[in-house]
């Protein structure tokens, strides 16, 4: 009878993770610059609509279109004509995906001494810039779209009469007002002004103190009440905060340029893609990454801009 032979039981224990099992491998390459990226996004959280542009690269939306007609209705009499209405013409506006990518290489000699510290550092640096520079779009456009504000009751540097959640309330309170099915959920704003506006709350008691009462959502947020607050260093000049309703604001555009790469263009929650190829004439692995998006603001109205924070 032949022998049976079992396969070894998986271990760890005496594994290392080097540098060649990283580069060798694009899949673990796209997860990992996908962990660093979704860590710093905010702006696909803001606008949380979704456009695929896929096979056109270009596309035409609608800003601020009403949900009432032109006229109220009337009552209408015994074979009287009903009125005729307009449903208003709305502002077209236009978005084109970019394509914002970087590249690194890591040489032989770094696979060699088992960098695996440099290398992670590299890619680090990778996903900090893309993230940095499409979030910094994102805002930009939010802030740029949206034109109504509503003034603090004090700047956040003044605890004895800040009152930041009578800010938003407010402001929620206005963007409700314009009755369009607006409904606030969202504000953002600086990592400063973030921290004073929940050190305020703190000293005016208004947060939960039972130990399983969490507020922390992840790094960048917290959830407090019906808002979700995020903080970014990406937030436009002049701008203290937003707030806004995020299912209703805007939408990120996307298209899958195809080309082999690892990841989804539609995943939001980072949007990285990411590609790996041998080198020889230089002696090293080329790890290329991008994003292909864009942001469109839909609904400016659905969001006040806070001044007076700062």
């Amino acid at each position: 009878m032949a022998d049976n032979y079992d396969l070894p039981i998986p271990t760890i224990n005496g594994t290392t993770i080097s540098v060649d099992w990283l580069r060798n491998d694009p899949r673990r390459i796209y997860r990992l610059l996908r962990t660093l990226v979704m860590q710093n996004l905010i702006g696909w959280k803001l606008l949380t609509g979704r456009v695929d542009l896929t096979g056109t690269g270009f596309g035409i939306y609608e800003v601020t279109e009403s949900i009432f007609s032109a006229l109220q209705g009337s009552v209408v009499r015994p074979l009287s004509q009903y009125p005729l209405t307009q449903v208003g013409v709305p502002t077209l506006a236009t978005v084109k995906p970019d394509k914002t990518g970087l590249k690194d290489i890591i040489s032989d000699e770094d696979a060699a001494h088992n960098r695996i510290d440099k290398v992670v550092r590299d890619l680090k640096k990778i996903a900090n810039q893309l993230t940095f520079q499409n979030d910094a779009l994102a805002l930009a456009a939010i802030a740029s779209s949206v034109t109504k504000t509503v003034a603090a009751v004090d700047h956040l540097s003044n605890p004895a009469t800040a009152f930041p959640w009578l800010d938003v309330e407010l402001a929620a309170a206005s963007i409700l007002e314009e009755n369009q099915g607006y409904n606030a959920d969202s504000v953002a704003t600086t990592p400063t002004l973030f921290a004073r506006a929940i050190a305020s709350a703190i000293k005016a008691g208004q947060l939960p103190r039972e130990a399983n009462a969490a507020i922390t959502k992840d790094v960048n947020s917290i959830q407090i009440g019906a808002f979700t607050w995020y903080k970014s260093t990406n937030m436009p000049a002049g701008v203290d905060g937003v707030v806004l309703d995020s299912s209703m604001l805007g939408s990120m555009a996307y298209e899958n340029l195809g080309g082999g790469y690892q990841g989804d263009p539609s995943d939001m929650a980072s949007g990285v893609e990411s590609k790996r190829w041998r080198e020889e004439g230089i002696d090293g692995v080329v790890i290329q990454a991008r994003i292909v998006r864009a942001p469109m603001v839909q609904e400016p109205n659905s969001a006040r801009v806070i001044t007076g924070w700062s």
